[in-house]
């Protein structure tokens, strides 16, 4: 029995001998692993669809009716002393050109960059330039420009004639239209809010 138990001390002490011997210290580094396999990229996604675009806002001279400048032409009468030219209006009919519409003319003259509402004289003092609009006549619908003479003496090509840069523009504003506290007779403002073209 003594004999057993002196193996077993025996063999506890070589075992912590051995323990006791070894060292503390890690072991070297072992070699890198192989490299792993790449993911695969998603794929991308699909574009979303456009937005509807909005509507359009309306121009600033909506519902306004204007002409180009228009040179004399004394379609009508061609005096001396008188002269007048109809002007035909196709966007509207002549009752609503008489009774719903602001209606205004403007001169331009021979010799000056002025721009004069109408009725006037412009820059001569031997004449008047007017008109009237929406008659009752069958060849007179639209706009009637008249030129006369207020001193007897007969008319010069620089009054009347439109080779000579005599013309006139019409601006119309339907009741529908958008009207402002305005001086229509300032042709430059009304050009400005009415947004229109030279």
């Amino acid at each position: 029995m003594k004999k057993v138990h002196f193996i077993f001390l025996a063999v506890v002490a070589m075992a912590c001998t051995v323990l006791i011997a070894c060292s503390a210290e890690d072991g070297e580094t072992g070699p890198q692993g192989p490299q792993g396999i790449p993911g695969i990229d998603g794929q991308d996604g699909l574009d979303g669809t456009d937005g509807q675009d909005g509507t359009d806002g309306q121009d600033g001279n909506a519902n306004v009716i204007f002409s180009n400048w228009m040179d004399a032409d004394w379609n009508v009468q061609d005096d001396p002393r008188a002269k007048s030219m109809n002007i035909l209006i196709t966007e509207i009919d002549n009752i609503e050109l008489r009774n719903k519409t602001l209606v205004f003319v403007y001169l331009q003259q021979w010799g000056t960059s002025s721009i004069y509402p109408m009725p006037n004289a412009g820059r001569w003092s031997n004449t008047l330039y007017s008109y009237t609009f929406g008659n009752n006549g069958i060849t007179l619908n639209g706009i009637t420009v008249t030129l006369i003479s207020t001193n007897g003496v007969d008319l010069t090509e620089f009054q009347y004639s439109g080779s000579r840069g005599n013309r006139f523009r019409y601006v119309l504003i339907p009741e529908s239209a958008q009207s402002g506290k305005l001086d229509y007779s300032n042709y430059e403002a009304v050009k400005s809010f009415y947004n229109l073209p030279d």
